[in-house]
């Protein structure tokens, strides 16, 4: 393999596959790193993205909301790039007044399916992404997944993905559909998904997608402080890692010491790691920067053996980050008595 080449690896056993290293698409449309690029720069970082050998593009009905589908409709048609692979999530929408509202109804199930194939301008959805917490009202994840099912012997969509649960919501959801892959936050500084959620996607042969791969910057080492960042950026207000920066430099500072070693970048390095997880891995960094962009995919450029992961591992310990990974710990499902929260803008 070209040391630039994205591996490619199988998303579940839905049939779809896609190069391991993928994008967050979630920053082109909101303006929670204080403010959104102009629709033509958001697509001509999708374009390098695509040059670059990225496939994968992970977006949501909630970014934008609904523009974050339609731009990729608009980057990518169809007919010139049927290679894309687009999975999207539904289930949470921002309400006014009301905060997150979550409905894993079956009607609102069908009904997202069909918004988001219109609006990324597709036959069919790669993969259909339920993001939890479930809803209020006692509707089970089983039967959220019947109607899953029914979507995907209509060929309207090829996988179905999981978002935001716990490890048993995923067992109920396989016993009723075939699960694809789980979307979480998987990290040097995030590692509490390893505990259960992930054996149990191994288990099952569901294939991970991780998001915030780099702790939403920190681990670039680029962030110092926080004046460093827009007075508009949600991390200055509502991250509790941000409010222990100092803690967790002296961590970054390691993996720094590690990067250097290895002729490669901070971020190049934790993302490398991520991949070293297992071929079932995609990583999915976001940026809105196309020298970030080009950055990140220097990763795979990095190779690491098991004695490397197992350095960093011990230089970077999970268990020594300052803060948890969102202000909301209050909402925490999807990972046990351990802990771990649902997104609040994931």
């Amino acid at each position: 393999m070209a040391p630039h080449e994205n591996p490619v690896g199988a998303l579940g056993k839905s049939g779809v596959s896609a190069p391991r290293l993928g994008y967050g698409c979630m920053s082109l449309s909101n303006n929670l790193y204080a403010g959104a690029p102009s629709e033509e720069d958001a697509i001509k970082l999708l374009h390098r993205a695509y040059e670059l050998g990225v496939r994968l593009f992970n977006t949501s009905d909630l970014y934008g909301p609904f523009t974050n589908e339609q731009l990729l409709a608009k980057a990518f048609p169809a007919d010139r790039y049927p290679d894309v692979v687009f999975a999207t999530k539904w289930g949470a929408m921002f309400v006014p007044g009301k905060g997150f509202v979550h409905d894993n109804g079956r009607e609102n199930c069908r009904k997202c399916c069909e918004g988001a194939l219109e609006r990324l301008q597709r036959p069919h959805l790669d993969l259909f992404t339920f993001r939890g917490p479930l809803s209020a009202g006692g509707v089970s994840i089983a039967e959220t997944m019947e109607e899953c099912k029914l979507l995907l012997a209509e060929g309207k969509i090829r996988g179905v993905g999981l978002s935001e649960v716990s490890a048993e919501q995923v067992r109920q959801a396989a016993a009723v559909v075939p699960i694809t892959a789980v979307e979480l936050e998987w990290s040097l500084f995030t590692r509490d998904a390893e505990d259960e959620i992930i054996p149990t996607c191994r288990e099952l042969g569901i294939s991970i997608l991780a998001y915030s791969p780099l702790s939403r910057g920190l681990l670039t080492g680029s962030v110092r402080s926080a004046e460093q960042l827009d007075v508009a950026d949600w991390r200055r207000k509502a991250f509790p890692r941000m409010d222990n920066l100092d803690k967790n430099l002296v961590l970054v500072d390691r993996l720094a010491a590690i990067a250097q070693r290895k002729g490669c970048t901070p971020g190049q390095l934790a993302l490398a790691w991520v991949m070293a997880q297992g071929p079932d891995v995609f990583p999915i960094p976001g940026t809105r920067s196309i020298a970030n962009l080009e950055q990140n995919m220097g990763a795979l450029a990095v190779s690491l053996n098991a004695e490397e992961c197992r350095e960093l591992e011990e230089a970077v310990p999970a268990d020594q980050v300052a803060g948890d990974r969102y202000a909301h710990m209050a909402a925490a499902t999807f990972h046990g008595a351990k802990g771990g929260a649902a997104a609040a803008h994931h």
